[in-house]
């Protein structure tokens, strides 16, 4: 399968199970309601923070060995490709055995860090325990998942992907039907954790014996030497689960869980969102290692004129919807008494915004091979989020996690570029030639928005204006990208990567 075509399979599949969880994310929450309180869904989303938090001792493998399992593949190192699978099953046994550990240890105070009340503490702590389980089996998935994707394999992947997270809606309501409660929503994650792995697992070990890919060999040395690989990705890890799941956790420490419900609840969209265009970055991971590892500089900068555009392009798409049509999604879906407000939304859009720019620039990097560099600046800027999170969190409540996202974000993104352009020769003027031309687009369009103050309380309001501005808005963008659209589709139906 040609290099461009199997990753836009990737980002395709990834896309649509990105839509089944925005089902999972958005339209089960009012039924999440139906069987617990405000406080205690606030209290699940913030032990789901503590999960995610203990996921970094996967110390950004992922990224280190799907990288060097490119670069062996691309230059037909049969050897290398071998240790390297070798070193990648047995650090998944590992990195899932230690997680798990870690986690344990957590549960017996975990109800008491988020400020649960007395009455669910003791399914919080359950739920904790299973959801914990799922994210070890999702870490091996992760990990096992680099084969496909220096295959350039993804299709089936991808739909195996979007079967069992339907399955693990379903089952989730099938949980909740049964009186679990709180329960059923790690029970739901677990069953879809554990669907994931047998299912892609089962598939990778068929395609690995029908093409007779080298076979892994294990030794001890060339993991040690991995291992080593991932310190400063370790540390990256750190920032970047900090920075990006750490929200719902310090709302519910330093406020309360009820507030950490309604910021999650104001800020769904808006995340669920950008996580479409974050896709990006994981589907064509494999395709930037490989594309670098030709040192071709001509075919480097052509794929990254293109999906820097892709990426640009999506990515304030959906923020100004996100930020135009938020207020009333809440409305209609769980009630404006949880939404925490216009300025609060927009204070998110723009954190967003620099922080998947931070997170696209960091990924051009790193599939570079400047993974410790990389690492390096996620540490520092890590620490300047946390530095200004604490100082400004008990007089600016809610408005300093999008704050302290946008200080340490901004300043960073000059850091990556330059990073780009002197050691990657990457030609970063395109990139910027491409953002500002964007947001002059953009950024009118949403203060006319908040100039005119429809009002899009009322459903039929809302399907008119909703159909109006996508209308205008998208003919807009297509008009002032034409020569981009084209060329895209030709390379799609090409299957071309330069």
């Amino acid at each position: 399968m040609r290099r461009f075509k199997a990753s836009i399979y990737n980002y395709t599949a990834n896309s649509i199970n990105a839509i089944v969880m925005l089902i999972n994310g958005i339209v089960l929450v009012p039924i999440y309601f139906q069987y617990m309180s405000l406080s205690t869904y606030g209290a699940w989303l913030a032990t789901g923070n503590v999960v995610a938090m203990l996921g970094m001792v996967e110390s950004g493998f992922s990224v280190v060995i799907t990288q060097k399992l490119a670069v062996a593949l691309g230059s037909k190192d049969s050897k290398q490709f071998s240790l390297l699978a070798g070193a990648n099953i047995l650090s998944a046994a590992i990195i899932t055995s230690v997680l798990f550990l870690l986690g344990l240890i957590f549960s017996f105070f975990v109800a008491d860090l988020v400020n649960a009340s007395a009455s669910i503490k003791q399914p919080i702590t359950i739920a904790f325990i299973i959801a914990l389980a799922a994210s070890a089996l999702s870490i091996l998935v992760s990990l096992f998942g680099a084969f496909p994707q220096v295959w350039q394999e993804t299709k089936i992947v991808g739909i195996i992907g979007i079967i069992v997270s339907i399955l693990g809606i379903i089952s989730t309501l099938i949980y909740l039907h049964a009186g679990f409660g709180v329960i059923a929503l790690a029970l739901g994650y677990f069953t879809r954790s554990i669907l994931n792995l047998v299912c892609q697992g089962v598939w990778i070990f068929l395609r690995w014996k029908k093409y007779q890919y080298p076979k892994p060999q294990y030794n001890l040395t060339v993991l040690v030497e991995l291992l080593k690989d991932c310190f400063y990705p370790f540390l990256s890890k750190i920032s970047s689960v900090v920075m990006n799941n750490s929200q719902s956790f310090i709302i519910a420490l330093f406020i309360n869980p009820g507030i950490a419900a309604i910021y999650d609840i104001t800020q769904k969209v808006t995340v669920i969102l950008s996580n479409f265009v974050n896709m990006a970055n994981v589907s064509l991971f494999a395709l930037y290692s490989l594309t670098f590892a030709s040192k071709n500089k001509i075919e480097i900068n052509s794929l990254i004129k293109y999906v820097s555009n892709l990426f640009i392009v999506l990515l304030l798409t959906v923020l100004v919807y996100s930020a135009v049509f938020s207020k009333p999604f809440i409305h209609f879906w769980v009630g404006l008494d949880k939404y925490g407000g216009d300025t609060l939304l927009i204070f998110i859009v723009v954190a967003a915004l620099v922080s998947q720019v931070r997170q696209f620039t960091n990924i051009l990097l790193q599939t570079g091979g400047l993974i410790n560099k990389s690492a390096k600046l996620d540490i520092v800027s890590m620490i300047l989020y946390v530095l200004v999170l604490l100082v400004i969190v008990k007089p600016a409540q809610m408005y300093a996690i999008p704050i302290a996202t946008f200080v340490s974000g901004i300043i960073f993104i000059g850091l990556y570029l330059r990073l780009l352009k002197k050691d990657l020769l990457v030609d970063i003027n395109t990139i910027l030639k491409i953002s500002y031309k964007l947001l002059i687009i953009v950024v009118p369009v949403v203060l006319l928005h908040y100039v005119l103050k429809v009002n899009l309380l009322n459903i039929k309001t809302l399907t008119v204006y909703f159909l109006l501005f996508s209308l205008v808005y998208l003919r807009v963008l297509i008009i002032t990208n034409r020569l981009f659209v084209e060329q895209l589709l030709l390379r799609i139906r090409n299957g071309k990567s330069k």
